[in-house]
């Protein structure tokens, strides 16, 4: 009986955070200020944009629970740039600790980490080190099961570094580099889970199937 309070009282508070009918979202976007600042978000049918600035794992994991409790059938997240004064080990734990409490708490739901995007003209932030939390992530991602990963940095990179015309500050984007974004993932985003995790599917889009242990 206790029990049944205490989910009825998750799911309320779901609903209170997420505003009622959010909770029947079919997919959520998890991330910082690129995410937050992606006003094609809106294209997407049943998706939920909970991403906001200054945004880190660590506050994804505070915040995690509504997320977990809406049961989505897709969660995308892209984190990492605000916090790579961390090192690399640190961030993946968090990340591993949020692949795992979203598999826990819903585990029909399909995880898609995307790769931190690289930058430019930022003396402060090195591409060389979110190349090697990409790989992470990557090895992450394929250790986990329901959990996909999608190669952004590549497609956004020049020379290893952030297409200068895609950004407005070295970090952030122009209107072109979401709509390379938007491009990139749609297919994730509008394909039945189903459908997705089939080996055929995922080959054309050039990703790994997700471990199934």
């Amino acid at each position: 009986m206790v029990s049944a309070w205490l989910r009825m009282g998750v799911v309320l508070t779901a609903l209170l955070f997420f505003g009622s009918v959010e909770a029947l979202a079919k997919t959520v976007f998890l991330g910082g200020s690129q995410t937050a600042g992606w006003k094609y978000s809106g294209d997407f049918k049943d998706v939920v944009n909970k991403a906001t600035v200054s945004n880190t794992t660590s506050k994804i994991l505070k915040g995690l629970g509504p997320v977990v409790a809406l049961k989505p059938e897709k969660v995308f997240i892209l984190e990492g740039v605000n916090e790579l004064w961390s090192a690399n080990a640190s961030i993946l734990t968090r990340y591993r600790e949020i692949l795992r409490r979203i598999h826990q708490g819903s585990p029909k739901t399909l995880i898609f980490v995307q790769s931190v995007l690289p930058v430019v003209n930022r003396p402060d932030l090195s591409n060389e080190k979110i190349t090697e939390l990409n790989a992470g992530l990557k090895a992450l991602c394929a250790e986990v099961q329901n959990c996909i990963y999608i190669d952004l940095f590549s497609h956004f990179a020049v020379n290893g570094a952030l297409n200068e015309s895609l950004t407005t500050d070295g970090v952030h984007l122009r209107p072109d580099g979401y709509k390379l974004w938007h491009a990139l993932i749609e297919k994730y985003v509008a394909l039945p889970n189903d459908q997705l995790t089939r080996p055929e599917t995922l080959a054309g889009l050039g990703a790994a199937a997700p471990a199934t242990n």
